[in-house]
């Protein structure tokens, strides 16, 4: 079963629209929750000493929080009401900012249309402008990464009702941001990350007969390689996202073994009504695994629901967004602080 609520933005506009008037939670406040294995001494709460910024999406569009200061304010806040800002990403001059921009949905005679869009702004958010515009009805773009300074890769999601049965396509597709043209680079990709030299992209690989795999494509050649297979027990692969060295790749994923938590959430809410929306999928855990493959390694023990991650720019720390909190993950002491309040499957990228 493919479970991935979050990637059908049809159903996602209705979700946000809970989560809005949750709120979502302020940053600011930290608290600690170091991993078992921590380096003695190291106090998980402490400052990371590090740098930059988090571009963050929240129900009213995109905020940024200064990791130092500790502290955030509006980036890019949507003109029209119940319009949503996702997947924010990075330019590698750090002066530009793609993102997708999900409009209220539409019905136009019996058409329902829940489309989005791929958008790009400067960094300080002005200049806000359309690259492609969805051309059909529910037709999603999601994910975008900067390949270079004139393209950038995305997963368009293709539906259709095919003999009365719905059908997704998930395409990896180069974008070019002065003509908004579309070329194919890869089909069946359900979420990806590009390495820092852009010639290669780790995706998490769908394959109806067995499931999700985690591979790696050279772009140029097209040759695809599987990193983390079924018999790993991972699944789903969210969020993959290289380190900035590119030895590296940190991913969100449930251990499907149920060796250490059973997969399935529980609430202790009891009859009362819930005060955030009920979590939707199996809860994951922060992993790593070296770039040219071998046994992923949970870094992070959080059965957070579909999290996102980011590298901070020193490659000593992951920032995770889950749907209760804001994580900074320390891989020199292994200790877990919070930083503020989560995001319900919100996404993230740092800035410097």
């Amino acid at each position: 079963m493919n479970l991935r609520p979050a990637l059908l933005l049809s159903l996602l506009a209705a979700v946000l629209a809970v989560s809005a008037s949750c709120g979502g939670g302020g940053y600011g406040a930290s608290s600690s929750s170091p991993l078992p294995g921590a380096t003695p001494g190291k106090k998980a709460g402490a400052p990371t000493g590090g740098a930059g910024a988090l571009i963050i999406t929240k129900p009213q569009g995109l905020v940024e929080y200064g990791i130092d200061a500790k502290s955030s304010r509006p980036l890019i806040t949507p003109a029209q009401e119940s319009t949503f800002l996702l997947d924010p990403a990075l330019s590698a001059d750090g002066k530009l900012l793609a993102y997708v921009l999900q409009p209220p949905p539409r019905i136009e005679g019996n058409t329902y249309d829940a489309g989005s869009d791929l958008w790009v702004a400067n960094r300080d958010g002005s200049a806000q402008h359309a690259v492609f515009t969805h051309s059909t009805p529910n037709q999603l773009v999601r994910f975008p990464q900067w390949e270079d300074a004139g393209h950038i890769l995305a997963v368009v999601q293709e539906i259709s009702l095919v003999d009365g049965a719905t059908r997704v396509v998930y395409v990896l597709e180069r974008i070019d941001v002065s003509t908004g043209e579309r070329v194919n680079v890869l089909q069946d990709v359900l979420a990806f990350g590009l390495s820092p030299d852009g010639k290669r992209a780790v995706y998490a690989h769908l394959a109806p007969e067995t499931g999700e795999t985690l591979d790696v494509v050279e772009l140029a050649s097209g040759e695809r390689t599987t990193l983390i297979g079924i018999e790993q027990q991972l699944s789903p692969f969210n969020s993959p996202r290289y380190s900035p060295d590119g030895s590296k790749i940190a991913f969100a994923s449930a251990d499907q073994t149920g060796a250490r938590a059973r997969l399935e959430y529980v609430s202790a809410r009891g009859f009362g009504p819930p005060a955030a929306p009920a979590p939707d999928g199996l809860p994951e855990d922060i992993w790593l695994i070296a770039a040219s493959g071998g046994p992923a390694r949970r870094v992070a023990d959080l059965k957070e629901d579909l999290p996102a991650l980011a590298w901070g720019g020193d490659g000593e720390h992951i920032y995770v967004l889950g749907a209760s909190a804001l994580y900074d993950v320390n891989l020199l002491n292994g200790a877990v602080a919070e930083l503020g309040g989560g995001s319900f499957h919100g996404q993230l990228v740092w800035a410097p």
